[in-house]
């Protein structure tokens, strides 16, 4: 070698080598392979010669350029030195970002530019890169002062990816990943978190995610992704994180023990507004949890350009409030609503600056705490909410109204932050009229009002605001829709002028509407369904009625005779799935697919179908080609998520505008039609005897930010919905973006639209969804407003609406962490009901979130199988996963039977109840559930009983789950009417859902929110009840499909059409024995506390207690001092409901004078006419309910002793 080269000595092992003597070559170095002796050579000692000079670097240089929105238009690299160019537009872009070419000047030893649009230039400032080397390329994030001369190790490659980085500041990251879910991506288990592509360096951990459109939300709102960094248990910083693109991009950063998300990466030691943590409560009060000592002085910072900004070391722009420190902390009025900020720091603001505060309200608020030497120490936005209700809260109209009917219209929008607020008004045909857009007017209370002359009626109109919205940071100019709006035109991107006092939109005879009469709320019984379900399958329904408002309106259709026969029954109410405007099923029927139409149609909307799939089926209709698949296959639930967006299938639980009727149900969703349609539907209920049910979604809208299905976050930023205390991002235990209706607006707008239904639409009742995240102040505000409607003022009687719905204890407010929530024991008095889980679980067993078998597991791991219930077999009739029954399974019955009979005492917490393993009797509410009381009712009208619902599987799968394989159908049968029976024959409110009193099947899926019309299907003809439709949907079900299949397989559960007719009519026959005596549905609670008992229970019986046996009693005779005869036909019923394999006698001390009740002896059901009365002793046949009743004749009787327990 030449002297001055320089050697390397290299060791090579293997077979597999050049040819001896052969040099190597490269760019710069060579390979000199010496001639070895062996022909097999094992190793060889070579030397690679590199030569001093490398050949010339090449003078081409790439700058990277990400900005978070992907906005690039007019930003150019402004070169100062280092480069051949003094500018440079983008030639090209990548998943990085914009990608500017430039050209290194010969000589240069640094690259020196900023990035400009004009002359505003990008905050990172000017930027300098070593190009005295190799480095022929660099990286800059949009407002981070560095340039990165490296390739960063997460970049994604177009837009189906985004890429995140977690920077701690110890550089540790070993076992760190990143848990996925939301309907972006592809939810990843917590036990295997996503892992990193590689350490970078400048910017941390590195990961790379993979979109995926489609999914489901499961709390996380939609179009956005939710995730946590974790290290096992370990999170950091600890809350969900939530990743709105529409604000940070495709890049995001977190640092280490720090809930802000950034879109650049941060400089160490650097300050950042972090999250939104400082809470104006009033126009003179902040709370901030700032406890560091060291913080001296505070303030609000605040700019209507949203200048402020962290620069480097400080904070600065904008202009400033002083923030006085409270020594004597928050009020206890303040901590009473907002117990959240227990132990914050109290900073006031002085009434001077009150019009500075007025003004701040309309721009970026950042609180700022700065050390004695000025230097920043904090700094996070605020959360508005507080201020504005103590400076804005309005009570008066809102949208459009008219002083005349269907005259001139007024507008009014409430939104005290913004800047500007225009009116665009359009014609029918949505072309903008001639002047507009017109100036809105501000008033001193934050409405924002115009007119209009009457010629606008019927034409369409938008709201365009110019906002700060804190979620991007950012001034914007919005155009909205009106959260008030009362029509919309398809998919909701109009709001229309109307009057719903207008004749031309009543139908004939509106006015004069007269409703079934009610006299109490525990006369109620409830069925739930959805109106697409309801008659989507009835050939018997008008074809261009079926799946619509109309469908309620042929009286001569299968549906209807089968509802009109309930109500001549019994039943009082019909109960329908979300009927306002809601986000999810396009109202435009040429951009949609159905299972009425052929299968072509879904290959050229959907491109994800197989060609092979769309070769085989063509022109076939979808709904056949289900048909014709095997009853096990996973085929009918992947052509039904191909299916998904496309067809006019969902429940409707994705609120867009709470006030205004959905299109999809009406003839055209263009113009007035949905509501006089909607109004049709109504009378049609009534017309057959029952009022109307409307489920309301007022805990949470389809979005919020500024997604295209966001109103009421752009009308208000940061007002409507529920923040999270330290992070400022939107709330989403609900599922989506949850609203906060403890915000006095919001509530209004609740109280405001409930009210429009039950006066405009004569709506009987509301069922609010997850009701427990919502305020029991504000729950009380809807039923007081409603019990103000009367008829000679509102046509409507408030008086006879109930209201009811999920009142469980959940989410960011559980346990009554930000105040006195609607939950099931807070609710306990105000007369609202709410469902009750305890009767639910004890009847079905487990509960439920039972999901995921493996039985290939020894034992087998499958609690959706082994937690059986009193109706399908506990104890009783074990299947293989419960065999043999133990003592273990016998005390599992007794507190099933327990939780039972609580429910079937209205709930009530102070029901005395003997429990199965007391020898003395306790109040109800002393019997633990979950933590809490199984009895939690004050009155017995707060108790919702039920079985079945939406949620969840529908009664008759659940069911199937549980029995033991090769029971008979008709013994299926038996044990899916004692479940109804229970609820039926109880005090309280009986729930019911569509179809359940005709064994109605969902095919064993758990969720069919979105499962589309084939695995929703109702079969009003009886001859079917959707059993073995095919495998349930993959997302819930997917861990069950073995065990499912097994089920399936079990020839002796498909029901039968003469098992199905039987339900129907055992099901009329309990509906009339409940209405036929008031004792069944008692209003008092002293009443059922004095009235009502449970025998067969309690240690140390004689005889001994008779397992899967309820015996209620209810008297209403004189053998109880002082009650009233509440029934002049009867002096007490015994109630029996046998769950056993067997027979059983039970004989009641000092009974007299019982015979089966007169519905029930002529049963259309033999085995129930057996059930006997004789010298004290009832006896009721195997999986039987039985009713007897003591008739009176004449005056008041003995009847049997009270409750005295």
């Amino acid at each position: 070698m030449r002297s001055g080269d320089l050697t390397i000595f290299l060791l090579a092992i293997g077979d597999n080598l050049p040819r001896r003597g052969a040099p190597l070559r490269s760019a710069a170095c060579s390979l000199y392979v010496a001639p070895m002796r062996s022909a097999l050579a094992v190793a060889l000692i070579g030397l690679v010669a590199c030569s001093k000079s490398s050949p010339p670097v090449s003078p081409a240089f790439a700058l990277h350029y990400h900005r978070a929105l992907s906005d690039y238009s007019g930003w150019t690299a402004q070169v100062s030195g280092g480069a051949v160019e003094t500018s440079a537009v983008s030639s090209t872009k990548d998943g990085f970002g914009a990608v500017y070419s430039l050209t290194v000047a010969k000589g240069a030893s640094a690259l020196a530019f900023t990035l400009a649009n004009g002359s505003s230039a990008d905050p990172a400032g000017s930027l300098s890169v070593d190009v005295s080397g190799r480095v022929r390329e660099a990286w800059v994030f949009s407002g981070y002062p560095q340039a990165i001369a490296h390739a960063p190790v997460a970049v994604p490659s177009g837009p189906t990816q985004v890429a995140l980085y977690y920077v701690r500041p110890d550089k540790s990251y070993t076992g760190w990943g990143v848990h996925l879910w939301g309907d972006q991506v592809t939810e990843t288990a917590w036990s295997s978190p996503l892992q990193a592509k590689g350490t970078d360096p400048d910017l941390g951990l590195g990961f790379v995610i993979d979109l995926k459109t489609g999914g489901q939300p499961k709390n996380c709102p939609p179009g956005q992704i939710c995730f946590i960094v974790h290290n096992g248990d370990n999170k950091d910083p600890g809350p969900d994180m939530l990743w709105d693109r529409s604000a940070l991009g495709d890049i995001v950063f977190v640092s280490s023990g720090s809930a802000q998300l950034n879109s650049a990466p941060r400089l160490p030691g650097a300050v950042g507004i972090e999250g939104a943590s400082a809470h104006l409560l009033a126009r003179d009060t902040v709370a901030w949890n700032v406890t560091d000592p060291a913080a001296t002085s505070f303030e609000l910072r605040y700019s209507s350009t949203a200048a402020v900004a962290a620069v480097g070391t400080d904070v600065t722009g904008g202009s400033t409030i002083s923030l006085a420190p409270n020594a004597a902390g928050l009020s206890a009025a303040t901590l009473q609503a907002n117990p959240q900020f227990s132990g914050w720091r109290a900073l006031s603001i002085a009434a001077a600056d009150l019009p500075k505060l007025q003004d701040a309200l309309k721009g970026q608020i950042v609180a700022v705490a700065r050390k004695a030497d000025g230097k920043p120490l904090a700094a996070t936005q605020a959360q508005i909410p507080g201020a504005l209700d103590d400076l804005y809260a309005y009570d008066g109209a809102l949208g459009v109204t008219f002083a005349t009917v269907a005259g001139a219209p007024t507008f009014a929008l409430w939104a005290p932050t913004a800047q500007s607020v225009k009116l665009h008004v359009y014609d029918a045909t949505k072309t903008e009229i001639s002047g507009s857009p017109f100036t809105m007017t501000a008033g001193t209370n934050g409405v924002w009002t115009a007119s209009g002359p009457a010629g606008w009626y019927n034409d369409f109109y938008k709201y365009e605001l110019v906002v700060y919205h804190p979620a991007l940071g950012k001034i914007q100019t919005v155009q909205v829709t009106d959260p008030y709006s009362v029509n919309l035109s398809p998919n909701g991107l109009y709001s229309q002028i109307v009057d719903l006092d207008d004749p031309a939109l009543k139908p004939a005879g509106w006015d004069a509407l007269a409703k079934p009469a009610l006299a109490s709320p525990t006369d109620i019984v409830l069925y739930e369904g959805h109106i697409r379900d309801f008659s989507l399958f009835d050939s018997t329904v008008a074809a261009a009625h079926r799946g619509k408002y109309l469908a309620f309106t042929d009286t001569s259709s299968n549906g209807m005779k089968h509802l009109a026969a309930l109500a001549t029954a019994g039943l009082t109410h019909m109960h329908i799935l979300p009927a306002f405007d809601f986000a999810t099923v396009d109202e435009d029927p040429a951009n949609r697919v159905d299972i009425d139409q052929t299968f072509d149609r879904l290959c050229v909307k959907n491109p994800a179908v197989p060609s092979a799939m769309c070769s085989q089926y063509g022109t076939q209709v979808i709904k056949d080609v289900l048909a014709g698949l095997p009853g096990d296959s996973d085929q009918q639930t992947t052509i039904a998520g191909y299916l998904k967006n496309l067809d006019s299938f969902n429940w409707g639980y994705d609120p867009f505008h709470y006030g205004a009727p959905e299109g999809v149900y009406a003839s055209t969703a263009d113009g007035s039609a949905k509501i006089v349609e909607f109004r049709q539907m109504v009378q049609g209920l009534a017309g057959i005897g029952l009022r109307i049910i409307m489920d309301v979604v007022y805990n949470h809208t389809n979005a919020a930010g500024l997604s295209d299905k966001s109103v009421l976050d752009k009308v208000v930023p940061g007002y409507y919905h529920r923040l999270g205390i330290q992070s400022g991002s939107v709330e989403s235990s609900s599922c989506c973006a949850n609203t906060a209706s403890e915000h006095h607006m919001m509530g209004k707008l609740m109280v405001d639209t409930v009210v429009r239904w039950a006066r405009a639409y004569k709506v009987d009742g509301f069922r609010f969804d997850l009701m427990g995240l919502h305020m029991k102040p504000d729950m009380l505000k809807v039923q007081s407003a409603l019990a103000a409607l009367t008829p000679a003022a509102d046509g409507v009687d408030g008086a006879k609406i109930y209201l009811y719905g999920e009142g469980w204890n959940m989410g960011e407010l559980a346990n009554n962490a930000r105040g006195v929530n609607a939950t099931q024991l807070n609710m306990g008095g105000t007369g609202i009901g709410t469902f009750n889980d305890r009767l639910r679980d004890g009847a079905r067993g487990g509960g439920p979130f039972d999901n995921g078998c493996d039985l290939t597991r020894t034992p087998p791991l499958c609690d959706i199988r082994k937690n059986q219930g009193f109706a399908n077999g506990l104890f009783v009739d074990p299947n293989e996963l419960d065999a043999p029954p133990s003592q273990a399974d016998q005390d599992k019955l007794g507190h099933a039977l327990d939780l039972i009979k609580i429910g079937m005492a209205g709930g009530l917490a102070d029901f005395r109840i003997l429990l199965f393993d007391h020898t003395a009797a306790v109040p109800a509410g002393a019997l633990g559930y979950g933590g809490q009381g199984a009895g939690y009712t004050q009155l017995p009208q707060e108790s919702i009983n039920y079985v079945s619902s939406h949620d969840n599987q529908i009664l008759w799968d659940i069911e199937q789950y549980k029995m033991p394989s090769g029971r008979s159908s008709a013994d299926r049968v038996r044990a899916d009417l004692l479940a109804m029976d229970v609820v039926l024959l109880g005090e309280g409110v009986p729930f019911f859902h569509m179809g359940d009193d005709m064994l109605r099947s969902k095919s064993m899926d758990k969720n069919s929110y979105d499962s589309g019309d084939w695995f929703n299907r109702v079969d009003w003809s009886g001859q079917s009840n959707g059993w073995r439709s095919g495998l349930p949907n993959a997302s819930d079900d997917s861990a069950n499909w073995s065990l499912i299949k097994t089920i399936f397989a079990d020839t002796s559960v498909a029901p039968a059409a003469s098992d199905i007719a039987a339900a129907f009519a055992h099901f009329q026959e309990m509906l009339k024995v409940r209405k036929s005596s008031p004792l069944f549905r008692l209003a008092a609670k002293s009443d059922v506390m004095t009235r009502v008992d449970f025998l067969n229970s309690g240690t140390g019986q004689t005889p001994p207690v008779v397992p899967s046996m309820i015996v209620m009693t209810i008297t209403d005779g004189t053998a109880c001092p002082g009650v009233a005869d509440l029934d002049p036909a009867r002096d007490a019923l015994v109630v029996i409901v046998n769950a056993d394999k067997a027979s059983h006698p039970m004989s009641i001390s000092g009974s007299t004078g019982f015979t089966l009740h007169t519905v029930l002896k002529n049963s259309a059901d033999p085995v129930v006419r057996t059930a006997s009365f004789s010298a004290g002793t009832f006896t009721v046949p195997a999986r039987t309910t039985a009713v007897f009743e003591q008739l009176q004749s004449g005056a008041q009787g003995a009847g049997l002793p009270c409750n005295t327990r």
